[in-house]
């Protein structure tokens, strides 16, 4: 059997361990430039994310708060465009807008942004579909504010998950260090509707991830090739390691809360949540998508 030589990669971190630290809690400053400074380390090193409290969005409407974003994590790199072909939206709205992911008969839904619905997020990452053709390195979360029930964020060790799988399913990461067909039909996708990439590609600076099951069993239908036994014996075995709670990082954003992610060494996922919009409990969010190519150095 074909074994996989580990890449050089950042320590990665068991839940616990967050719990009784605070170097990635980050007060909001104004200045764009020493706030991306004070988010390097915890972002790029460890635990790979960084929370920025207390920014100020009081006064703000969803709409404005979009625009707001982005400027503030520019210095970062460049926001990217978010939604359909030809869109130009850099600070995309998350909120429940009456999307759901899965049709009447449970199966997955094609062409729907499951951040537009209340439900249950599985476990991911943002770069999985490749959108505009680019890798995203990071991306941030502006909570506008938080449901009246649910909605916690999880977050995941890439470096953890794959050292879980290398001593107990090297099998399975052999595989998966293969490639996947993955669908991308929401996205601007330049005329392809699916892609072809490993769930773990294997690169000297450490591992590029591509994780999300649900666009892998969409492709199917695209590809017109089903998976396979050891296909999806990989995918189980992911499932396994990842749904441990050792490894399960919990945070229910507030408002005023800006989780960034660096896209490669984290995972995320959102539990089921539920709104109670009389009472002025609706869970919203601001998404921004960057790559580190090019930060956006603009003052407008």
């Amino acid at each position: 059997m074909e074994s996989v030589v580990m890449p050089a990669e950042r320590p990665g971190w068991y839940a616990d361990e967050l719990k009784s630290s605070t170097h990635w809690r980050i007060p909001y400053v104004a200045d764009p430039v020493a706030l991306a400074a004070a988010v390097r380390g915890p972002l790029d090193g460890h635990p790979g994310f960084a929370l920025v409290t207390d920014v100020p969005i009081a006064g703000r409407s969803p709409e404005e708060c979009s625009d707001f974003a982005p400027s503030i994590v520019r210095f970062l790199g460049r926001p990217r465009p978010q939604g359909p072909a030809g869109a130009t939206t850099l600070g995309w709205i998350v909120r429940d807008e009456g999307s759901s992911r899965f049709r009447p008969d449970g199966s997955f839904a094609p062409g729907v942004y499951t951040s537009k619905s209340h439900d249950e997020l599985d476990i991911h990452n943002d770069s999985a579909m490749s959108n505009l053709g680019d890798e995203i390195d990071y991306f941030a979360l502006l909570c506008l504010g938080s449901a009246a029930a649910g909605g916690q964020s999880v977050l995941l060790s890439v470096p953890t998950i794959v050292e879980n799988l290398r001593q107990e399913f090297s099998e399975a990461l052999t595989r998966l260090c293969r490639p996947y067909a993955f669908e991308r039909s929401h996205v601007d996708h330049g005329g392809q509707q699916w892609i072809m990439a490993p769930v773990f590609d294997e690169r000297p600076e450490g591992w590029l991830v591509r994780c999300n099951r649900q666009r892998i069993e969409m492709a199917q239908a695209l590809t017109g090739k089903p998976l396979t036994d050891l296909d999806r014996m990989a995918l189980d075995a992911l499932d396994t390691v990842m749904m441990r709670p050792a490894l399960q990082f919990r945070y229910t954003l507030a408002e005023g809360d800006l989780l960034i992610i660096n896209d490669h060494l984290i995972l995320h996922a959102r539990d089921a949540f539920q709104d109670d919009v009389e009472a002025g409990r609706r869970r919203c969010l601001i998404r921004v998508l960057l790559d580190a190519v090019e930060p956006h150095r603009s003052d407008t």
